[in-house]
């Protein structure tokens, strides 16, 4: 039974390297950005968005094959409730990505982006949340793994 332990495994480690990228764009945005300093951020964006696919595969996997089974995980509130904060936090992600996307021209021209405070802080909110909405996410696993929300 080596197969769910790694799948758990992988899953955690996802949960956890999407939070430290989350954790890295937060400080590494600010008004007075250079150009290496932006390309590490849509470095890190990228590792956010990978690992948010991750996470979604693993806990699948984990869902259908090597736990409890499906049917006990949808009916669970606490699941749902899991699912639904993801799913809000995949959504704002795409705010700030697309912000990234943006700077593309720019770098490649070796010119860094301008960012204004406003967008700063806009940027900075969005990941705040996105971080509270994984502690969420963790509070609902928590829940469901010991039986709450059947």
């Amino acid at each position: 039974m080596l197969a769910p332990a790694l799948i758990a495994f992988g899953h955690f480690v996802a949960v956890f390297a999407l939070a430290a990228a989350l954790v890295l764009e937060l400080a590494l945005i600010s008004e007075s950005l250079t150009v290496e300093t932006a390309k590490r951020i849509r470095r890190a964006d990228r590792v956010v968005g990978i690992m948010a696919l991750l996470v979604l595969v693993f806990g699948f996997l984990r869902v259908i094959y090597f736990e409890k089974g499906s049917a006990y995980y949808f009916g669970n509130t606490f699941f749902q409730i899991k699912l639904g904060l993801f799913f809000v936090a995949a959504l704002i992600s795409l705010i700030p990505t697309l912000q990234f996307m943006r700077w593309s021209h720019e770098l490649k021209q070796g010119i860094a982006p301008d960012l204004t405070s406003a967008s700063v802080k806009r940027l900075k909110s969005i990941i705040h949340w996105q971080l509270v909405l994984i502690g969420g996410i963790m509070l609902c696993a928590s829940l469901m793994a010991k039986g709450f929300g059947v």
